[in-house]
């Protein structure tokens, strides 16, 4: 088993199934409805009633409300698992409010016999159903409330999860149904218009009249929740990740998503992961209400409400207060649903355990036969009036469409299907004839007109054109998605589409950007680049960079072609002269390396930054014929060997080619040596490091480089002894031997020399490293003397080898040890070998089952979690390194924002105590072998066929060739066995009671406000001093370059803990004082107001100028990156530092931590 070098601090959340958790440590809730509902804190102004509950129904997954205004159920007593011999009887509900007093008083069994069932969709004169692999059709035919007809519909979805079958079924605006998978789910579908596959998560778009089936987007590790607003623009909710809400729109890609090269990402990043999802719409909420989603944040017991608000081509999204906040530990909302009287239904699971894949299915604890439905409405307000769209005329069923209620337009365009077309479609045309064209208060039942027609299949292009028209930037985008799915039936596809790109509003010219994917043609791509000459956003930026993916298939070899006949009246080759950035965006876009010879065909002459773009993807995709003009152009006496500038990026590049493709330049690769001396330090770093990739350094060159007989910059000369590992020899080793052992070499110098000496003679580096670890007064860091070692095949064992029979000092050897246990390869040897040398006894505590149980009751009954996130914040645990709570702290780990209220306090505790008892979905560490021997360890987050991406312990990125890839194997947690055993008993119970907490108990839970949680402090030392001590504090917001700043997170409640603080006294007669910066990147300008939680003690300065302290602070600020800096008097102040930005009261919006 391999074990990854990484040091981190907490576990990977593992939370594994194990024998002492079925004993009496268990937290089983009151299963009283009347306690349940006592526990919620409603949002003010609401009230909750409970509609249904058990016997009615038990384990409600989703529901949905037919035309008739009853609700269906989806629910599963077997999930997790059926049992061995166990019977599928899963049921699908109705219930009905029969005298409207809003509580259920009627439950019918429709269909039973299901194995899990995951969706649920009245609809077509019956009730579609996901189960399992299938979706189904059932219908009753005569009359008794039952099921007694079942129908096929799609099959071959794929069965590898549970809780990641096909699900979330949901009408869309446009007639259609929409419906989900997840990240293990594999779907291979047969459907009369071809086979339709989707590897991973996404969402797909369903026409049932007509068997289409499409893949509408791609990615997700698990969403439930779907939905569109007013509009047609629509969102997702994601169960197993951290971004809130998702913004959707056809063609995107999402995280997880199979083969991503690049990914949308969410509005809400660090925020807990959410179940369903509802957009508010209808008489019965209030208007500030309106824009709102509310979804489930099932593992916090609550239910929440976002703000949705326009922001360039698409939305931004700010938690508002919660709609239920629950202190019941079984209350588990994980679907939500607007019903036909206005009100808020809520599926609630009810379940102590929520956990699929890290605790034990047979887990107890599980609750299998309880289940709720809550009913939320707004007091003093009447309810919406209810109407039994079933039995409504056509005329009716069309005045339905100006209704205020999302639930009652959906209904009645699918009830409209259900009529004859013949009488549908001129009642239809003379229901348009009657609205006004230029009264805005008719604007949107033009566009339920048009949506209608589109879930008729009928198409007026006349209507499309007039909404097209429309002043109304939402209409204006709605109908540009409604062209894209009528591209092959109206009469000009492409003109529409250039117009939507022209558009001046930019979720127009995303719209038109993807619907130019329907019409796969050079000149469809000429069009979409037109966007990039206009502002960019996240959401167009990749709209386009989907776009040239796209239709590069037909671009691609258009422009090759042009190029290659030198057509100048070829309208591609045309525009890519014209505008060569646009066309290096759409080149850079691609993997094709055919692209290489047309970027350097449009290098253009007036543009530096472009060329230089060009010039480079040309190198990383180039042929070795390219290739090698491109080297030719940098060596002396080539037109760019005078342009520094161009050099570095161009060997930047020439490294990805040789990493990624083993493609190096035909000639004399050996010329190279040219630019060893180098004036520039990155170039002459660079080169030596190109001639290590290319093999051909020349011997004595470089010894006298890296020996120092010649002079080279510092960083230079690190490379040219990186270099030396690819000249073995005699002379070689005794060169690196001798580096190693210079002590007036810099450390930097040495531990290179180390490096390449392990890669070329391993045996005589074990011993150069053992006896610079024994060495007293030594000063390079045990870390990394290890590290070459550890990081490579065999290391460990021959660095055990040479340490038998030395003596370590025991600070040294605690140093070393912990490198070793924190390693990506397992390192026995190293382990024991570094305890007998420094006199070390035991190994890592192996704590037994009654220890575990004793620590889990204290963790229940005598914890202190504010001690125990004193201990998370602990530097030598280094918690925050790896692990995220909301958006502050790293990416290696699970984000920590909702543990507590998701996971058991067993559990909690051996994830801490046995780190690799089991390993938490999507965070298993990968152990990769390089065919060079490296050994390379870290979380996988994108694959492609060609390509891996990990994420190692510091949270940078690391792309891997697969092709260089010997060996790969499940690596085990990232955080080192025994990381926590220098703790006493009540400081680990503490920190898992500070964990159980988290998202579970309102002071240890991050709520709606926004607080500056990523902060800057300056660490103090005697050149920072002498600076403020010569000058003033204004000198810190001015900036020094002797000024070191080191991050430090905020607490879970905001504040920055003074004590944590470095401390200045710069004149003894004068006070303490700490000092804060913070980035706050603006993606949207506008007015802010940052709110000072206590504004005593603090200095205050904005970009670098001073401004008067306040408790608000009012600022005009564009987009872009503003810093915010503190002076904290210590004797003034003495609580924690506190500031919010007052969302509800800023125009502008702070960018998220995934645009950043």
């Amino acid at each position: 088993m391999h074990r990854p070098a990484l040091s981190v601090l907490l576990l990977l959340i593992a939370m594994p199934a194990v024998v002492w958790a079925q004993r009496d440590l268990k937290e089983i809730p009151d299963t009283d409805p009347d306690a349940e509902l006592k526990s919620f804190t409603v949002a003010e102004g609401f009230e909750v009633n409970l509609f249904a509950s058990e016997p009615m129904i038990a384990s409600p997954i989703q529901i949905n409300f037919d035309a008739q205004g009853r609700l269906w159920v989806a629910s599963s007593e077997v999930y997790p698992q059926i049992e061995p011999g166990q019977v599928a009887n899963d049921k699908i509900i109705v219930l009905e409010d029969t005298n409207g007093d809003g509580t259920a008083d009627k439950s019918t069994v429709f269909a039973d016999g299901l194995l899990i069932p995951t969706g649920v969709l009245p609809g077509d004169g019956g009730v579609y159903v996901a189960n399992s692999t299938e979706l189904l059709h059932m219908k009753d035919t005569d009359g008794d409330g039952k099921a007694d007809q079942k129908r096929v519909v799609l099959s071959g979805f794929g069965t590898e999860d549970t809780h990641h079958i096909l699900h979330t079924l949901r009408w869309g605006y446009d007639g259609m149904m929409y419906f989900n998978q997840s990240i293990y789910i594999h779907s291979h579908i047969e459907t009369p218009h071809g086979v339709r596959r989707l590897n991973a998560g996404g969402i797909w778009q369903f026409r049932p009249e007509t068997m289409e089936l499409d893949v509408y987007c791609r990615g997700f590790v698990n969403s439930w929740g779907h939905h569109f607003n007013q509009w047609g623009a629509d969102f997702a909710t994601d169960g197993a990740y951290g971004e809130g809400i998702n913004y959707i729109f056809p063609g995107a890609v999402y995280v997880t998503a199979a083969d991503a090269r690049r990914l949308v990402q969410g509005l809400n990043p660090g925020s807990p992961k959410h179940c369903g999802l509802e957009l508010v719409g209808g008489s019965h909420l209030p208007a500030d209400w309106q824009t709102s989603a509310l979804t489930n944040d099932f593992r916090a017991h609550r239910v929440s409400r976002f703000v949705l608000e326009e922001d360039g081509s698409g939305f931004a999204s700010r938690q508002a207060e919660d709609v239920i906040k629950a202190s019941h530990g079984a209350f588990r909302p994980v679907d939500i649903k607007m019903g036909p009287d206005g009100a808020i239904y809520i599926a609630d699971w009810y379940n102590p355990i929520i956990q699929h894949g890290e605790v034990d299915f047979r887990d107890s604890r599980r609750d299998h036969v309880h289940g709720r439905i809550w009913r939320v409405t707004k007091k003093g307000s009447p309810l919406a009036k209810s109407m039994n769209l079933e039995t409504a005329s056509v005329e009716q069923l069309l005045e339905a469409l100006k209704s205020s209620d999302m639930w009652v337009r959906t209904q009645a365009k699918q009830q409209l299907k259900q009529q004859p077309r013949e009488k549908v479609v001129p009642q239809l045309a003379a229901w348009m004839k009657s609205l006004a064209k230029d009264d805005p208060t008719t604007e949107h039942y033009r566009l339920e007109g048009l949506w209608a027609y589109q879930a008729l299949d009928e198409v007026n292009e006349p209507l499309l054109q007039e909404l097209l028209a429309s002043p109304n930037h939402n209409i204006r985008a709605a109908a540009v998605r409604v062209a894209s799915q009528w591209h092959d039936q109206i009469s000009n596809p492409l003109e529409v589409f250039t117009a939507a790109v022209r558009d001046e509003h930019p979720r127009v010219r995303l719209e038109g950007v993807r619907a130019l994917a329907t019409i796969p043609s050079p000149e469809a791509m000429v069009v979409g680049l037109e966007a990039t000459r206009q502002p960019m956003d996240r959401f167009l930026d990749f709209a386009v960079w989907q776009l040239a993916n796209d239709l590069a298939p037909q671009w691609v070899p258009a422009l090759q072609k042009a190029i290659a006949a030198g057509d100048t009246d070829s309208k591609i080759l045309q525009d890519a002269q014209a505008h060569p950035a646009s066309w290096a965006f759409a080149m850079e876009a691609i993997p094709d390396a055919a692209v290489a010879e047309a970027a350097i065909a449009i290098v253009p002459q007036d543009d530096a930054a472009t060329a230089q773009r060009l010039v480079q993807l040309a190198a990383q995709r180039g042929d070795a014929a390219l290739l090698g003009k491109l080297f030719a152009s940098i060596l002396p006496g080539g037109n760019r060997a005078d342009d520094v500038g161009q050099i570095a990026p161009i060997l930047k590049s020439f490294l990805v080619a040789m990493e990624t493709r083993k493609t190096k330049p035909e000639g004399d690769l050996a010329q190279i040596e040219s630019l060893y001396g180098s004036s520039s330090p990155e170039v002459s770093a660079l080169a030596f490091d190109t001639a290590i990739a290319w093999s051909v350094a020349s011997h004595d060159l470089v010894r006298s480089y890296a020996s120092g007989d010649k002079e080279l910059p510092a960083t230079a000369r690190v490379a040219a002894v990186r270099a030396l590992a690819k000249i073995p020899g005699e002379q070689t080793t005794k060169l690196l031997v001798d580096l190693i052992g210079n002590q007036e070499a810099s450390q930097e110098v040495r531990l290179a020399a180390l490096e390449s000496l392990a890669a070329i003679a391993l045996p005589q580096a074990s011993q150069q490293a053992a006896a610079l670890l024994v060495k007293e007064g030594n000063e390079i860091p045990a870390t990394a003397i290890l590290t070459p070692f550890v990081s490579r095949k065999q290391g460990q064992v021959r660095l055990a080898e040479a340490l038998q029979g030395k003596t370590l000092a025991r600070d040294q050897a605690q140093l070393a040890l912990r490198a070793a246990r924190s390693s990506a390869q397992a390192a026995p040897e190293l382990v024991a070998a570094i305890q007998a040398a420094g006199g070390l006894t035991g190994g890592v505590r192996q704590w037994s089952d009654e220890e575990l149980a004793e620590i889990t009751n204290l963790t229940m009954n005598s914890g202190d979690p504010h001690a125990g996130e004193v201990i998370f914040r602990k530097a030598e645990l280094n918690c925050f390194k790896c692990h995220a709570i909301g958006e502050a702290g790293g990416k290696v780990g699970p984000n920590l924002i909702s543990l507590g209220a998701s996971a058991q306090p067993d559990y909690i505790v051996e994830s801490l105590l046995r780190p690799s008892a089991k390993v938490k979905e999507n965070f298993h560490s990968l152990v990769i072998l390089t065919d060079e021997g490296k050994v390379i360890s870290g979380i996988p987050i994108r694959e492609s066929k060609d390509l891996l991406v990990l994420r190692d312990g510091e949270g940078k990125e690391i792309e891997i060739a697969k092709e260089t890839i010997d060996d790969r194997a499940e690596g085990r947690s990232l955080m080192p066995d025994g990381s926590i055993d220098d703790l006493t008993t009540q400081e680990i119970v503490d920190l898992a009671t500070f964990l159980s907490k988290l998202g579970k108990d309102e002071a240890f839970s991050i709520g709606s406000q926004r607080y500056l949680r990523k902060w800057n402090t300056l660490a103090h030392n005697n050149e920072s001093n002498r600076a403020i001590n010569r000058t003033s504090n204004d000198t810190v917001a001015a900036g020094n370059p002797a000024f070191v700043w080191s991050p430090i997170f905020s607490l879970v409640d905001g504040g920055v803990p003074l004590a944590e603080l470095p401390v200045y006294r710069p004149h003894g007669n004068q006070p303490p004082f700490s000092y804060l910066q913070s980035d706050i990147e603006v993606a949207t300008g506008g007015k802010f107001q940052l709110a000072l939680e206590g504004p005593e003690g603090l200095s205050v300065w904005l970009d670098g100028k001073p401004v008067p302290t306040s408790e608000l602070l009012e600022v005009d600020w564009q987009p872009g990156t503003h810093k915010l800096t503190l002076a904290v008097n210590l004797e003034a102040r003495k609580n924690p530092v506190k500031v919010r930005v007052v969302e509800e009261k800023s125009t502008g919006r702070l960018a998220t931590s995934t645009e950043k």
